[in-house]
């Protein structure tokens, strides 16, 4: 028997063992899928939940006031809607179908009336230094946008400017007279120019940022769920006695351990191919600029999670080790690496310390192809290098461990 027979009988054994599949392959699928349902990601949901929504309360009425609806439904991201009464806009922030309210108040337009261009161009001691209420405006935020409650008044005081300033500069004789000019001149150019080609608008990427980030970092966690069922597998076979008789024939130990690793390296990468595919269904996530350099990576992963696998193989006695041992290192190494969170949310001291793990180095390269319109391959080809070199000492680790023990029947 060689390393070629032991991996057909280890793949037959894998897929009797349906337990160990879905851990494998469907466990991390559902739980992505339970991610995007509870972010309203999933499959036809994710254009709309992507989109912020704004309600207005108009009580001004006014022309003015329709015309800063239109500006701010025209800005990309957000999707406004017109609300009845203040009390319903704040019924409707309490119960998520509005983000941010805006409400014009019934002087709106009479504020809007009373400022001239000092208070556009010197907001800080003008009318305006007192923000949207100065012209009888509100905005509130719902609970997800509070910590951004600032940004959220900057992004209204600026489309009401947009619609504001030109009514207020007609106002004045010599600006409107240099804005008349302005406009006849532009006007000339349009008339002198030739008809253009239409451009095609560009392509939406059709997935979130944070979901570039959030279903690599669970496809690594769940890559390193593979030492669980790895040590298994083993403390199975030698309960049975299958390694000891292995041991007695003319296959070497490396032949030996590389038959029963490679099943589970195909599993692993055939999860991850399986988890991407899965994520592009599910949030629509671009798989970056260079898409065929996710193989690599994803192989390089699988290896380093492969060699960790069977080094802990040769290292636990009993199935309570196996769980105990393996669940340790799963949850450690994750929370470690960054899985749990992005890693530039971890502090300088944790990124340092988690280039300890090879998890670290796989959610560097797939930030770098995932999350860069033009990624540094250098840096990518490093990480898949660091992958594979830890994958080959715990492999080289674990065979010279498993030379040395004597499997008992």
């Amino acid at each position: 028997m060689g390393a070629w027979e032991i991996t057909k009988k280890d793949v037959i054994l894998i897929l009797k063992d349906r337990g160990a599949l879905a851990t494998l392959l469907a466990l991390p699928v559902v739980f992505i899928a339970i991610l995007g349902m509870s972010t309203g990601q999933l499959i036809t949901t994710r254009e709309s939940a992507k989109l912020v929504k704004v309600g207005i309360v108009d009580e001004d009425g006014t022309e003015i006031a329709n015309r800063v609806f239109e500006d701010l439904d025209r800005i990309g991201g957000l999707k406004v809607d017109h609300v009845t009464d203040r009390d319903e806009g704040r019924l409707r922030l309490q119960d998520g179908r509005s983000s941010v309210l805006v409400i014009l108040g019934e002087d709106f337009h009479n504020r809007i009336e009373d400022l001239d261009l000092g208070d556009i161009f010197d907001m800080e001691h003008g009318k305006l230094s007192a923000g949207l209420s100065a012209i009888d405006m509100q905005v509130e935020s719902g609970a997800a946008f509070v910590g951004v409650a600032d940004l959220v008044h900057y992004v209204v005081l600026s489309a009401v400017l947009r619609v504001v300033s030109p009514e207020v500069a007609k106002r004045n004789r010599l600006m409107a007279q240099f804005m008349e000019r302005i406009m006849k001149r532009h006007q000339e150019a349009l008339d002198n120019q030739e008809p253009a080609t239409p451009k095609p608008e560009p392509v939406e990427s059709g997935s979130s940022i944070v979901y570039q980030t959030l279903v690599p970092a669970f496809m690594v966690m769940f890559a390193f769920f593979l030492v669980n069922i790895m040590a298994s597998s083993f403390i199975n076979e030698r309960k049975l006695g299958t390694l000891r008789r292995l041991q007695t024939t003319r296959i070497t130990a490396v032949q030996l351990l590389w038959g029963k690793t490679l099943p589970f390296l195909v599993v692993s990468v055939a999860q991850s191919i399986l988890l991407f595919l899965s994520g592009k269904v599910m949030f629509g996530m671009s798989w970056g600029t260079y898409p065929v350099m996710l193989l690599p990576v994803i192989f390089t992963t699988s290896l380093s999670a492969t060699g960790l696998g069977l080094l802990l193989a040769t290292i636990v006695r009993t199935e309570s080790q196996v769980s105990s041992y393996s669940t340790f290192l799963v949850i450690v190494l994750a929370g470690i690496s960054g899985c749990y969170m992005p890693r530039d949310w971890l502090p300088q001291l944790m990124q340092n310390v988690s280039l300890a793990t090879p998890h670290a180095w796989a959610l560097i390269a797939y930030q770098e192809l995932l999350t860069h319109n033009h990624p540094d391959m250098w840096r990518v080809w490093n990480c898949c290098a660091v992958l594979a070199t830890y994958g080959v000492i715990t492999f080289v680790i674990g065979c010279r461990r498993f030379r040395k023990i004597e499997y008992a029947v």
